[in-house]
């Protein structure tokens, strides 16, 4: 959405660091000519939306097949040293994931350190061989280095050996006064719901600690009450470091549900305003999304709002209230309720059946954002990139807002024979609609981003099999159902080009 690397490049999991005013961006690349990730790519921001390309740290060992990292390059972190700074990396060798080190005076220039690799699965808490454990490889990754008085601490992605082999995810904890040596502690974290927990990171915030992680619902299926099947970055939380970390309810920062697999690795960085998460959208071209803000409740909980930087995408105007558009008519004759203008508002009559006024100019990378009145209506929304006249799959999408059932659904939006609406849900959020909500869609190429009263609910790439499989412009609609419903404040901006 904001950044992805050169075109040849595949990105995936991403870490940042904060120096001054600056932000570096670290992610895991590989040339879609290769079958695993080789290298690290660095970008660097101070705004989040304008980015300079530093040089890649290709750290494959292309030499030597049977060195350590001569496999599939694993997610890192960066951190302070007394000489500068430190870059962890994984690689898998001999069954085993394994971790090693990099070194640099500038952030630019990285060397690899000689004792690579610096930590390895071991002791008597973690799995250690392949007889030990449910997986293709003994997990062991994702090193995330907190640098202190007394040396240095690491959490890792591990498995648990006293624990049920498909849900024995846990983060490690590991200490270490040179980097190189490395104490073997407890888990910090072993709830036995999670398969893995990827990707794992420390942070306090007002007396409370959280660890976040990625996990999907393989082997043991996740259920929030918000939301099913879900996939994503979780968070724990705890009153003590070291005590005991508890699983909150709907504790799902970022991802998706219904079983999809939209973004994943959702890790924070503190800004001058508070605390930012970021993560990257999944799919085949994938990309980092916009952050999100932070929040906390008073009994510690985590929620996240829209990132004011979004601010910075408003183009153009492009559609408003008066813009030209039609109704949906009933075997192309008989119009499907009716719909009727009053100063910046649009006010739709469906009657019981469901009504859809489309705009008629179409758009490419745009942001949308309207004031949904849902209080005399079942259910409202927005439909974009519509294609009527498209026979293969992609149809457009939809944001449904459903005040009766009290659930909010990424649809698919299908234009019948008879030329009515139908909206199929592909995900799912069950919550309490408002009868005032605020929402906003961001689209750019295939990367999308919807929010509802200033809660990012649905972020995802419409193309997930190659760089372009999605339909690029379309039409932009409004529609309700069963009721009347008002759209206030409609309006349309193109998106800017960013880099």
């Amino acid at each position: 959405m904001i950044y992805r690397p050169e075109f040849n490049l595949r990105m995936w999991d991403t870490w940042m660091f904060r120096e001054k005013d600056e932000y570096h961006l670290f992610t895991l690349t590989q040339p879609y000519s290769k079958s695993g990730w080789d290298r690290v790519c660095h970008a660097v921001t101070t705004d989040w939306l304008h980015w300079r390309d530093c040089n890649d740290i290709v750290l494959q060992d292309t030499q030597n097949k049977d060195a350590w990292d001569a496999g599939c390059i694993l997610t890192g972190s960066v951190f302070r040293t007394p000489g500068g700074y430190g870059m962890t990396y994984g690689s898998n060798h001999e069954g085993m994931e394994k971790i090693g080190l990099l070194f640099s005076k500038d952030l630019n220039n990285w060397e690899k350190c000689v004792s690579n690799p610096v930590m390895c699965p071991q002791g008597a808490f973690y799995e250690k061989t392949m007889n030990e454990t449910a997986q293709s490889k003994v997990p062991w990754r994702d090193a995330y280095v907190i640098p202190g008085e007394q040396g240095y601490e690491a959490f890792v992605c591990a498995g648990d050996m006293q624990k049920e082999k498909t849900r024995n995810g846990c983060i490690a904890r590991v200490t270490s006064a040179d980097l190189i040596n490395w104490t073997y502690h407890p888990p910090i974290a072993s709830p036995e719901s999670y398969v893995d927990m990827e990707v794992p990171q420390y942070f306090a915030w007002n007396g409370f600690h959280y660890l976040l992680f990625s996990t999907t619902g393989i082997y043991t299926r996740i259920h929030l009450s918000e939301r099913e099947r879900p996939a994503g970055t979780f968070y724990l939380m705890s009153k003590e470091k070291y005590g005991s970390y508890q699983i909150p309810d709907n504790n799902m920062l970022i991802g998706s549900g219904s079983g999809r697999f939209d973004c994943y690795v959702g890790k924070v960085i503190e800004d001058d305003d508070g605390w930012l998460l970021y993560h990257h959208i999944c799919g085949y071209r994938t990309a980092f999304a916009s952050p999100k803000k932070l929040r906390q409740n008073s009994d510690g909980t985590l929620y996240l709002e829209r990132w004011k930087g979004l601010d910075g995408l408003l183009g153009k105007p492009e559609l408003s209230s008066d813009s030209k558009g039609s109704i949906l008519k009933a075997s192309k004759r008989w119009p499907i309720g009716s719909w009727r203008q009053e100063g910046n508002a649009l006010f739709a009559e469906a009657g019981k059946s469901m009504t859809c006024r489309l705009f008629d100019k179409e758009l490419t990378d745009f942001s949308c954002s309207c004031r949904i009145d849902l209080s005399q209506s079942e259910r409202a929304g927005i439909v974009f990139r519509i294609n009527e006249n498209d026979t293969q799959s992609e149809k457009g999408w939809a944001i449904s807002l459903d005040r009766r059932y009290s659930r909010i659904e990424l649809c698919r939006p299908v234009l019948q024979c008879r030329t009515s609406l139908r909206v199929d849900p592909l995900d799912t959020v069950y919550m309490a609609v408002s009868d005032q909500n605020n929402v906003e869609i961001f689209v750019r190429d295939s990367y999308i981003e919807i929010y509802c009263n200033g809660r990012p609910l649905f972020v995802f790439n419409s193309s997930m099999v190659t760089a372009s499989d999605h339909v690029t412009s379309g039409r932009l609609g409004l529609f309700a159902e069963n009721g009347s419903a008002v759209f206030d404040r409609f309006k349309a901006h193109t998106l800017p080009e960013l880099k």
